[in-house]
């Protein structure tokens, strides 16, 4: 049942992968990363919202670039009921997690402008986030290298920086088991599932 609640905790403030299941609560191992509030991380997944529907991309857009290439395995899907026990709503997985090595290009899966980013630092989830049109975003998550900056226009294909995820690595947050790419995508701030607009 901890272990389960650990799960939940990592993905209600929208973090990747499932939790270090040695962690506990409040009480990190000596030089781990905190782990935050837990009242805060609830209030925070349950403030996300979800569309589980297809909404349309913007005109001229059939459909989005991989993030990694070939890189395609999914080791935890957007809404993954893995993350769901205990007092809050199962399903809070946000995005689409995408196993690589460390140091795998990250690239833009289309056009757009870079509305903010996080660096790569300790105990920090370095990430880009892009917005490519008529309320359309997308971000990458536990990046190793951050190769962009806030109000840059990106092409389709275009480096964003490299992906991380490494347990304990600078860029990866603290609460990732191994390296991984998260990708999330919203739609008029609703979170939907990535995977029905890759391009085959």
């Amino acid at each position: 049942m901890r272990t389960a609640r650990m799960y939940l905790l990592l993905a209600v403030v929208g973090q990747s992968a499932c939790g270090r299941t040695q962690l506990k609560p409040n009480a990190p191992e000596p030089g781990a990363c905190p782990l935050p509030d837990k009242a805060a991380a609830s209030t925070a997944a349950l403030d996300k919202t979800f569309d589980t529907g297809k909404p349309p991309l913007p005109p001229g857009l059939d459909c989005l670039r991989r993030p990694m290439g070939s890189y395609r395995k999914v080791s935890s899907p957007f809404m993954d009921v893995r993350y769901g026990d205990g007092p809050l709503p199962a399903s809070r997985h946000d995005g689409t997690d995408l196993p690589a090595p460390v140091g795998t290009d990250v690239l833009a899966p289309a056009a757009g402008t870079v509305t903010w980013t996080r660096a790569v630092a300790p105990c920090e989830d370095a990430a880009v986030k892009v917005s490519f049109g008529e309320g359309w975003t997308y971000a990458t998550h536990h990046l190793s290298r951050v190769d962009v900056r806030e109000g840059e226009v990106v092409v389709a294909g275009q480096r964003l920086g490299k992906s991380g995820g490494a347990v304990g690595a600078p860029g990866s947050g603290p609460w990732t088991t191994g390296p991984h790419l998260h990708f999330s995508l919203t739609h008029q701030d609703d979170f939907v599932d990535a995977e029905k607009y890759f391009c085959p």
